[in-house]
């Protein structure tokens, strides 16, 4: 449960940025925004797992995928589908870069996400979106997961690497989809409010159809050494306590982001 990102992620950025496709992507001085990202692979990372890069966790995959057009389970046509297989406390993360832009204050995330049948096995999902600022050298990590141990969604602590509970509890039932959004928010010119760094503000959980207001601010980190400016958000499954090796999997679709 561990969300850690690994330090070659600003070098690749460019790389990225020139596989988005217009369809995709819009990017101007106000808005970088990002639409139905599940349907196809543009803009997204290769997974982050051990042992090549650590999502936190101690095990080390047996097999990753991510797979784009399910016509089943879907809600339009065109889902994506992750999964990771392995021991206990094996993760792996999926991250999309959707651009960049340092002067973004306000970040929303939504999607439908459908877990499967082996959600019983799964330790967590984790849905992060983020904003790293070269300009600023901040690292805004608005981390949130579910947390399939105490049934509770959690929030993160950048500055500190820690998983906080909120009062939002969660129930991301198997073989059925769940529509979800985070708002959140920073503040311009806020350099040292939360333990001498900037503020990270989650705003509201929206759980199908149903929001919350989590209103709660921990303080971001320090961009590493290197890293580019870049916004989207990422996806990440982790295995829980197992006896033996399982294969966790969701499906993804309507997966939107905009920073502005």
């Amino acid at each position: 449960m561990k969300l850690v990102l690994r330090s070659v992620l600003g070098l690749y950025l460019g790389l990225f940025f020139s596989a988005l496709s217009v369809a995709q992507m819009r990017f101007d001085a106000q808005e970088v925004s990002a639409r139905n990202v599940d349907d196809s692979m543009k803009g997204w990372k290769p997974v982050c797992a051990l042992p090549s890069c650590n999502p936190g966790g101690s095990g080390v995959p047996t097999k990753t995928s991510q797979t784009v057009n399910h016509r089943s389970p879907s809600k339009d046509g065109r889902s994506m589908e992750v999964s990771v297989s392995g021991r206990s406390y094996t993760n792996a993360l999926w991250t999309y870069i959707a651009g960049h832009d340092d002067s973004a204050t306000s970040f929303s995330m939504s999607f439908s996400v459908y877990p499967t049948g082996s959600a019983s096995v799964a330790g967590s999902y984790e849905f992060d979106q983020f904003d790293f600022s070269s300009s600023t050298g901040v690292e805004f990590m608005w981390g949130s997961q579910c947390n399939q141990v105490n049934h509770l969604w959690q929030v993160f602590d950048q500055l500190h690497g820690h998983w906080i509970n909120t009062s939002v509890k969660c129930s991301l039932t198997p073989n059925a989809w769940h529509q979800l959004r985070w708002d959140v928010h920073r503040v311009a010119g806020d350099t040292d409010r939360c333990s001498g760094k900037p503020c990270m503000y989650y705003d509201t959980l929206t759980v199908d159809g149903v929001p919350h207001a989590v209103n709660v601010k921990y303080p971001a980190g320090r961009l590493p050494r290197g890293w580019g400016s870049a916004v989207g958000f990422q996806v990440q499954i982790d295995i829980g306590a197992t006896g033996s090796p399982v294969t966790v999997d969701e499906f993804i679709d309507i997966a939107d982001f905009t920073a502005m």
